[in-house]
């Protein structure tokens, strides 16, 4: 019996089994579930959401800082090869970038305006030559032939746009169709037909101060923007002979020959404009 209890003892005490008690079950597989594990709650679901704020562009830069770029631009261009719109486009949008004029607005205004100008040049510089006396030509410079460039070409492009809308005004009205002809009214020019680097005198007349300029030069480009002016009105008054009592009209009959002179024309208030206007610039570069 002695042996048979000491036996038993040294069982007990060689197994730790029966000290610690039998280990728990494992977790079967797919049982995501434990009692260790706690959920945790994440801290960005329970953040309410907040919409993100616009980011406000800046405002666009002087419009003398877009001169002086465009300027650039067009003095180091290659005017003898051949490139495409999109190179051309590509190329000053680079260079813009490259000046830090990254407002979209303007550089839309700016490629309006270059783009173009660098696809046509041989018949802008047709027309400046037709408008600008032959002395203030002989004696221009590189930076000078680029400004009588871009002016001619925002000059030219104004009136050609007006020209336009009064000849679809014109066709309207003799079609008899009051809709057609109460819309080409009220048509007006879009925003690349409108001058934009040469709607403003004053910059204009600093641009030309801030390279020191001689007055020969001045004067000479403001003389060509009113001959270019000039040209348009008095095509547009050869087209209207018997207007204002100055001549008469292909059916007038011999009987109307001593009727009393019309009364003279009310003045126009675009021609008043365009005076004020040459009047101003007249100042700003002489002075």
């Amino acid at each position: 019996a002695a042996a048979v209890l000491a036996a038993g003892a040294l069982g007990k005490a060689k197994s730790p089994l029966a000290k610690w008690g039998a280990p728990p079950p494992l977790a079967e597989k797919g049982d995501t579930k434990s009692k260790s594990s706690v959920p945790v709650k994440s801290s960005a679901a329970a953040r309410p959401k907040v919409s993100a704020v616009p980011k406000e562009e800046r405002p666009p830069p002087p419009l003398f800082d877009q001169w002086l770029a465009c300027l650039k631009f067009v003095t180091g261009w290659n005017d003898q090869g051949k490139h495409t719109a999109d190179e051309v486009r590509d190329a000053l949008r680079e260079h813009l970038s490259e000046e830090g004029i990254d407002h979209v607005g303007c550089i839309a205004q700016l490629t309006a305006v270059v783009v173009p100008l660098l696809l046509d040049l041989r018949r802008i510089d047709a027309s400046v030559v037709k408008n600008m006396k032959m002395e203030v030509i002989r004696g221009l410079k590189v930076v000078q032939i680029t400004i009588a460039r871009i002016v001619t070409f925002e000059v030219c492009r104004e009136q050609e746009a007006k020209e336009l809308l009064k000849a679809q005004h014109k066709q309207a009205k003799q079609s008899g169709d009051k809709k057609a002809s109460a819309k080409a009214r009220a048509a007006k020019f879009g925003d690349h037909t409108k001058p934009y680097l040469a709607s403003d005198i004053s910059t204009l007349a600093k641009v030309v101060q801030h390279f020191r300029f001689d007055r020969t030069f001045t004067s000479g480009l403001h003389q060509m923007i009113l001959s270019i002016r000039k040209q348009k009105l008095s095509a547009d008054k050869a087209e209207m002979p018997g207007r204002g009592g100055g001549g008469k009209r292909k059916n007038e009959t011999s009987d109307k020959s001593d009727s009393p002179e019309s009364p003279p024309p009310r003045a126009n208030s675009e021609d008043a404009a365009r005076a004020a206007a040459a009047a101003a610039a007249e100042k700003l570069f002489n002075g």
